[in-house]
């Protein structure tokens, strides 16, 4: 059965957004925690100041986490959603089975599986005149966001281990490449998403286009003609077809 993904996709895109603004938000916040940590060292305010301003920082990673976690399951919804619908059309054009779309983001396979199973989808979905079109998107998006989540790890250890301001200052810039790194992968996955969404919405992908609602329209029920029906004549020598005698 197909299903609309217009609006995971809309949603997905929204996320990433505010995803990106986040890192953003979060790699300038960590510099100002590096100012204070050097004025509490150097005694120029006090213990009670440098609690806050961990305490907010507690507050806006926490933030941040969530806002990624929300983008991850919008994500991983859209990719088993347009997996169902790809595989009305092509059901054996995929290394993956579909179940792959949520399992493949498992520890240390999530590092190709995803990747396969949104190429696939995306050569199933394009339309006729864009088959075998160059996957360019689904590359850039893989090796930014493979990129972004290694150095976010490094970055994570920097910070938790720093001893020193310096070593703080060193995890804090490393903050700064994480986010942009963030906002270069989130370019090319709204790209892809769109992409296959509006390929997936257009009319034609599971059905010839004359039985398909227009994209006005949207998704809506479609009258077919039906073989006109003639009407029987019954026998003149069946007795019960013959009037009664008066």
């Amino acid at each position: 059965m197909f299903r609309s993904v217009r609006g995971l996709g809309a949603a997905f895109s929204v996320l990433v957004a505010l995803t990106a603004l986040s890192d953003l938000i979060m790699a300038g916040w960590v510099w100002r925690v590096h100012g204070v940590l050097e004025d509490y060292l150097d005694d120029r305010i006090g213990e009670a100041e440098l609690d806050r301003t961990l305490s907010a920082t507690n507050l806006f990673d926490l933030g941040n986490a969530a806002l990624y976690l929300a983008t991850g399951v919008v994500f991983v919804v859209w990719t088993w959603r347009v997996r169902a619908n790809a595989d009305l059309v092509a059901p054996d054009a995929h290394r993956h089975a579909r179940h792959w779309a949520v399992w493949g983001w498992l520890p240390i396979i999530s590092f190709w599986i995803p990747r396969r199973v949104l190429a696939d989808v995306w050569e199933v979905s394009a339309p006729s005149a864009e088959r075998g079109r160059d996957r360019a998107e689904v590359n850039w998006w893989w090796g930014l966001f493979i990129a972004y989540q290694v150095i976010d790890r490094i970055a994570d250890r920097m910070l938790a281990r720093s001893e020193t301001a310096d070593g703080f200052a060193s995890g804090a810039a490393m903050l700064v490449v994480v986010a942009l790194l963030s906002v270069a992968a989130a370019t090319p996955a709204v790209l892809v998403v769109r992409r296959i969404s509006a390929w997936q919405s257009s009319p034609g992908f599971v059905a010839p286009p004359e039985v398909v609602s227009p994209t006005s329209v949207g998704l809506a029920p479609v009258d077919v003609p039906r073989p006109s029906v003639l009407p029987v004549t019954p026998p003149s020598h069946d007795p019960r077809w013959q009037r009664p005698e008066e």
